[in-house]
């Protein structure tokens, strides 16, 4: 057995050796795998945040949308009916129903309820119950007798129909403003059309969607109807829900072993709710943390297997592949192009030297063919050949990711559209050479006004020029008028212009980017501005701020 085995293994440091090499590669192999996991799991981590956090603002804005208009109709409705019509039932029943065809918002139809809250002057449709049931206790109904505006209340199970309702409502006054009458409708949360969807379990995958109160700390709409008008400290993951409470609106950013879910948040100003998108982590990572460990598994099974197999390999054809190792060593360390490396022995290593120049002569070519493709992306430079700065598909390439990054923070974006004025009448009298000179001036002189490392400078095509700026519009005025003044001061002779001498009309615009919004609304507004200035006189900036 010894004997088989030393033949196997003719050195004990050679032994040694592969088994050393073995384990630093399963060790590397291991290490880079988890940098794999841990990458893609931030990565994954932060598309889902992301992602989750634009949803929870859609879903925000389309409850507030949908709020906004029940109340201006709520509103509207309860100033139509004037005492004469509030004391005639027939008239105000005929009221509720002409009101009530002109929209789909209100399904659930509305009711004036008497002063006393016991008794139904008029509803359209009739709700059994409604009209002997009192309201008389009822804080939103206290609440509307008390108050001149619409008034909502905290979402609760109806004592007539076993629905989840919110009540909305309006005192209807005489002109002493004594109360006739309360105007009401209850606005089904799960009914069709309103936020049926967060109520449909199967709507999500992979979360659930969670909308909450923060005036009453409940949750008032949920996919799961166990947590329905529960408390949100019952959640595991109320720390969050603390800090949403208090007016934080994005996503848990970072995440701990003791997380379950990654949450985003996005506030509903009127009623003070706030809507949750939720999505478990174990979901999120399954497929991720499976995939880990059968690359684990599998990558040291093979890696094993190879590395020993290489390693014997290389043992018994050590001399000529040394040799060969030192050649390629030579031609890393000569800058020149790969040369073929000497073959030393007619048999196998020979003939894997020999493909070895193969690879070497393909690896030549496409050098060659690297260095003529990198010839032609030259033409593609971000950098204007005739003034040396950002040209402009540079510029496009810089708006969009910068309206992105604004995006995110909420914070304004300024674009400063610049125009040497009579350009084309300086050309026609002074030349194309000098033109090109001007130009180079003018860059040279708009570029010492540009002195933060976030401001950016680009020609934007022929005679006009960009400048665009993580700020708001007061600094792009003042960017705007400190570069007309140093153009001016150039004293550039132009006897075709009305000044006499070169100038430059700006157009400045501002905007705060959204996320259904699109950077060209941005330059459209700067080019208004731009044009206004041009018909208003030239040499001078206007603004168009959004």
């Amino acid at each position: 057995m010894k004997k088989v085995f030393s033949k196997l293994i003719p050195s004990y440091i050679t032994f040694k050796l592969s088994l050393l090499v073995s384990v630093l590669v399963i060790v590397a192999f291991t290490l880079l795998e988890v940098y794999k996991f841990l990458n893609a799991k931030s990565q994954i981590t932060q598309q889902i945040n992301t992602e989750q956090y634009a949803q929870a603002q859609f879903i925000a804005t389309d409850i507030q949308n949908k709020i906004d208009k029940q109340t201006l109709f709520i509103s509207g409705l309860a100033d139509v009916i004037t005492p004469k019509i509030i004391q005639s039932e027939t008239l105000l029943l005929k009221t509720l129903q002409n009101s009530l065809k002109l929209t789909n918002i209100f399904p659930q139809g509305v009711a004036v309820f008497s002063p006393s809250g016991v008794g139904v002057i008029a509803e359209h449709p009739v709700i059994t119950g409604r009209s002997t049931f009192s309201f008389a206790q009822s804080q939103w109904f206290i609440k509307a007798k008390a108050s001149e505006d619409v008034v909502t209340h905290t979402p609760h199970i109806s004592g007539i129909n076993g629905k989840l309702l919110m009540p909305m409502a309006k005192a209807i006054r005489d002109d002493e403003g004594n109360v006739l009458g309360v105007l009401a409708a209850p606005i089904y949360l799960n009914s069709p059309g309103f936020m049926d969807y967060i109520f449909d379990k199967d709507h999500r995958q992979q979360g659930d969607i969670l909308v909450v109160s923060r005036d009453d700390s409940i949750i008032v709409a949920s996919s799961d109807p166990a947590i329905l008008l529960k408390s949100i400290l019952s959640l595991e993951e109320h720390v969050f829900y603390d800090t949403v409470m208090k007016g934080f609106n994005g996503y848990n950013q970072f995440t701990s072993s003791n997380d379950k879910m990654l949450k985003a948040a996005a506030d509903i100003n009127n009623p003070n709710w706030f809507v949750v998108i939720r999505t478990p982590v174990k979901t999120a990572f399954e497929r991720l943390n499976n995939d880990f460990y059968s690359a684990i598994v599998n990558g040291i099974l093979v890696s094993l297997v190879a590395l020993l197999t290489i390693t014997f390999t290389l043992f018994l054809f050590f001399i000529p592949l040394r040799k060969a190792a030192k050649s390629v060593k030579l031609m890393i360390e000569n800058p020149r192009d790969l040369t073929h490396i000497k073959i030393y022995k007619n048999d196998e290593i020979g003939e894997l030297i020999s493909g070895f120049n193969l690879l070497i002569d393909m690896v030549n070519e496409r050098n060659t063919n690297l260095k003529k493709a990198n010839a032609v992306l030259e033409s593609l430079s971000q950098t204007d050949g005739l003034t040396g700065i950002a040209n402009r598909r540079h510029f496009d390439e810089t708006l969009n990711h910068t309206w992105r990054v604004q995006m995110r923070s909420q914070q304004p974006l300024t674009l400063l559209l610049i125009d040497i004025d009579y350009f084309k009448k300086y050309n026609d009298a002074y030349g194309h050479i000098a033109g090109d000179d001007c130009l180079k001036k003018v860059t040279k002189a708009i570029k010492t006004s540009i002195n933060r490392s976030t401001d950016f400078f680009a020609r934007y095509g022929g005679e006009e020029f960009v400048i665009l700026l993580q700020g708001d519009i007061k600094e792009g005025i003042a960017i705007a008028e400190k570069v007309r003044l140093i153009v001016s001061e150039l004293k550039i002779e132009h006897k075709d212009s009305s000044f006499e001498y070169l100038t430059i009309s700006l157009g400045v615009a501002s905007i705060v980017p959204q996320v259904d919004g699109d950077p060209v609304e941005l330059v459209k507004k700067a080019d208004q501005a731009l044009y206004q200035s041009k018909a208003n006189g030239r040499n001078r900036y206007e603004v168009v701020a959004h």
